[in-house]
């Protein structure tokens, strides 16, 4: 099993990076666990988690359960020797027990955006999430950025899983997906 998770602040663009990546194949959904609906593709073994339906703003895992953390790690426990390629992005399963389970099977993308722009694009699609709940992801994502990035350690700098990303433009969007697509192997 390979892993890309997408984390960010809202507005940042992750749905629609995804969006673009699935764009690209053909998908049926599948539920393999209570509460995790995902999509799949036959081609290239690709998994990705949560709900894309046209007519949604929001995509992603933000469209699953409250509840689907734990039925998610348990899942993916089942499946870490699978050879499927899992992508998913999103707030609800963004968290240190979920990432933990996937273990260097992962990739966190961080995408960043000004502020400005993120605001553009909070306006254009009507946004009304309160700056307490975008200071609550702020703080999650810096949170995972510290325990799954790179650690200062006695010997030097360690690697970590997180990758940092911005998404300012399409061309950005173009360069994550190839970014994807390079360290799926697909």
């Amino acid at each position: 099993m390979k892993m890309i998770y997408m984390i960010g602040l809202p507005g940042s663009g992750k749905t629609t990076v995804m969006r673009k990546f699935m764009s690209e194949y053909e998908w049926k959904n599948d539920k393999p666990a209570d509460l995790l609906d995902t999509q799949i593709s036959s081609k290239n073994k690709l998994r990705v988690l949560g709900k894309y339906e046209d007519d949604q703003v929001f995509g992603g895992t933000d469209r699953l359960s409250m509840a689907v953390a734990p039925k998610a790690i348990e899942w993916l426990q089942n499946n870490l020797t699978s050879d499927e390629k899992i992508v998913g992005e999103g707030d609800r399963l963004n968290n240190q027990k979920f990432f933990e389970t996937c273990g260097d099977r992962l990739t966190i993308l961080h995408l960043t955006v000004s502020d400005d722009e993120r605001k553009r694009r909070y306006k254009e699609r009507g946004s009304d999430q309160s700056e307490k709940f975008i200071q609550t992801v702020k703080t999650k994502c810096k949170n995972i950025i510290e325990k799954f990035g790179d650690q200062q350690t006695l010997f030097g700098v360690e690697k970590g899983v997180v990758v940092e990303m911005v998404h300012e433009t399409e061309e950005d969007t173009q360069k994550i997906v190839d970014f994807m697509k390079k360290t799926l192997d697909i």
